[in-house]
């Protein structure tokens, strides 16, 4: 028989399923809702928090008030949501509209104010109750693509207010959106766990492709997949909606075997807090390599989420004896519709157990207990990981290459791998092994080997020989140096220019080896409001009280992030 532990991990009381308003908000635009993202979905590194609604392809559309309430925070970023509101309604809910083009006048003025005195325009703000009331349907703003926006659209969520935990807004029956298709079930994966388990004669993890049939799912022809000792399973599956061609995500996963419930998860509720630790759901190996997320039924030593609602034996099943054994995966969206992928597995014991190569590697192994502190130290070479920084306790390669790159200022080293997900940042150090001159210390840096085979900025801090800086991945590093400028690029402006028939002043701003840190725009010596968007390296000042009529000096600082500078200067008159 199967062995199965009959331990049900119930992670959080939010796992019983809660009721809610049915009436209360109403839909934060007045057009047809379709969406190109869901709540729960995975996303890098996160799950998304709200729902994603599209805006027929364009920017500027209103967005309106989905209760009464008042404004309490409003948030303007380069990156995550960008402009973003934030009301509180009186029933203990929050919501949350992202990505905007723009506010309404009054809550406009209000952040430029906060701007000019703060001189920043990246600002994060919370105003008293009684500042900025608003009524269900009042326009708040008009959406927009800014910040980590991939294309027009209106990031929404709805929040408990009492611990900020986002909500599944699709359980709110006032939102409803016209969906009445089932969940697609696109692959089947299965791991071995422990030295002497196999699949079909492999010690290797095996992928399925699933068939759609009528009714359900299932394997090509209905095979039966032999397996011996213990496994996990891993599934991907994706959501559709009505009119739309999106891959959303789907709402629970269910795994019976032989009828049991071993695994459940659902997307109710979620916390910002353990958001990161979709990267111990997720086969984490297989997205890096192929940028698909398979939810693995697996749970790792130091995974916090609450998302399960049940899981039997770790997600960890003994297939010990030789009996053929009937699973099934349920899958739902938010609006019940559902698809069965039904599949047979058989116990048996190998007389043979074919073992994948493993490559040959010079590399030192460090072994980390996940709930200790570890450090790794070698004379040029220093890594320091907390406690907790691995979803489990593992073995890390670690080494360098040798290589011709001239402009490197230090070995290639290689720590851990990049298909290794961490949880929490990690101290890299790394000796300095070309003489640099104590003038351009500051400008070293440690940089991350992409999949590109480019470095990608690291930071970094120079002391005595060493440069230091925090990490939250593995991979391969070294150490550059940065002595060039940002470049500054005039889109429509040029010295002595009669400004009078515009009313911006736009420039294009990039750095190609560590990126813009921070940027400064003057007019007459005073310091004046530039929206930077960095999506299109595009820094923009619209005019103000600042711009007086005649002769203006304008002067415009940009630094990057080893504070090389570049300066641009111009007359122009109103």
């Amino acid at each position: 028989m199967v062995f199965l532990l009959f331990i049900v991990f119930v992670l959080s009381d939010a796992q019983a399923q809660k009721s809610f308003p049915a009436d209360y908000f109403r839909p934060p635009l007045d057009i047809p809702l379709y969406l190109s993202g869901t709540f729960g979905e995975l996303r890098s590194n996160h799950f998304h928090a709200g729902i994603d609604i599209k805006t027929q392809g364009v920017e500027g559309l209103k967005v309106l008030a989905a209760a009464n309430g008042y404004v309490s925070r409003i948030k303007v970023g380069l990156g995550g949501y960008g402009n973003a509101l934030y009301i509180t309604h009186p029933n203990g809910y929050v919501t949350v509209y992202g990505h905007l083009k723009s506010f309404d006048k009054a809550i406009t003025a209000y952040v430029r104010k906060q701007q000019y005195k703060r001189k920043s325009f990246v600002i994060d703000l919370y105003p008293d109750k009684d500042m900025l009331k608003v009524k269900k349907g009042d326009v708040i703003a008009l959406s927009g693509n800014t910040g980590g926006s991939l294309g027009p659209h209106l990031h929404f969520e709805i929040r408990e207010a009492a611990n900020q935990h986002p909500l599944n807004p699709l359980l709110f029956k006032s939102l409803n959106i016209s969906d009445d298709k089932s969940p697609v079930i696109a692959q089947l994966v299965v791991y071995p766990v422990g030295d002497s388990s196999c699949i079909n004669n492999l010690h290797d993890t095996s992928f399925f492709k699933v068939m759609a049939y009528k009714n359900r799912y299932g394997l090509k022809g209905d095979s039966v997949i032999n397996v011996h000792g213990k496994v996990a399973f891993g599934l991907r599956a994706y959501d559709r909606m009505n009119k739309t061609r999106n891959k959303n995500g789907v709402y629970s996963e269910r795994l019976t075997i032989d009828s049991v419930p071993v695994f459940e998860i659902k997307m109710d509720e979620l916390s910002f807090y353990t958001s990161r630790y979709i990267n111990s759901l997720i086969d984490y190996r297989y997205f890096m390599k192929n940028k698909r997320r398979v939810v693995r039924t697996q749970l790792d030593t130091n995974n916090r989420l609450a998302i399960y609602t049940i899981v039997k034996n770790n997600g960890i099943f003994d297939f010990n004896d030789t009996l053929i054994h009937h699973l099934e995966y349920a899958v739902r969206d938010a609006y019940g519709n559902k698809s069965r992928f039904v599949f047979r597995v058989k116990g048996y014991a190998p007389d043979t157990i074919v073992l994948p190569e493993k490559p040959v590697v010079d590399d030192s192994i460090l072994f980390v207990q996940f709930s200790k502190k570890t450090v790794l130290l070698t004379d040029s070479l220093k890594a320091e990981f907390p406690a907790n920084a691995f979803y489990r306790s593992q073995s890390i390669r670690y080494g360098f290459e040798v290589n011709n790159e001239s402009d490197l200022y230090s070995p290639v080293y290689k720590v851990g791998a990049k298909y290794i997900p961490l949880q929490k940042y990690f101290t890299l150090s790394m000796a300095i092994s070309k003489s640099v001159n104590d003038s351009l210390t500051s400008k070293l840096y440690i940089a991350k080997r992409n999949a590109d085979g480019k470095w990608d900025f690291a930071g970094g801090s120079y002391d005595t020989g060493w440069l230091s800086t925090r990490m939250r991945s593995l991979g391969k590093f070294a150490v550059l140096i940065d002595t060039v400028p940002p470049v500054i690029e005039p889109v429509n402006v040029t010295n002595n220019k009669k400004v009078s028939n515009q009313n911006t002043l736009k420039f294009k701003i990039y750095d190609k080896p560590t990126g813009i840190k921070k940027y400064a725009g003057f007019l007459n010596g005073k310091w004046i409001l530039m929206a930077y968007n960095p999506k299109k390296n595009l820094l923009t000042y619209r005019f103000d009280w600042l711009m007086t009529k005649g002769k203006n000096r304008f002067k415009l600082y940009v630094f990057d992030n080893r504070d090389n500078e570049t300066v641009y200067e111009a007359v122009i008159y109103m």
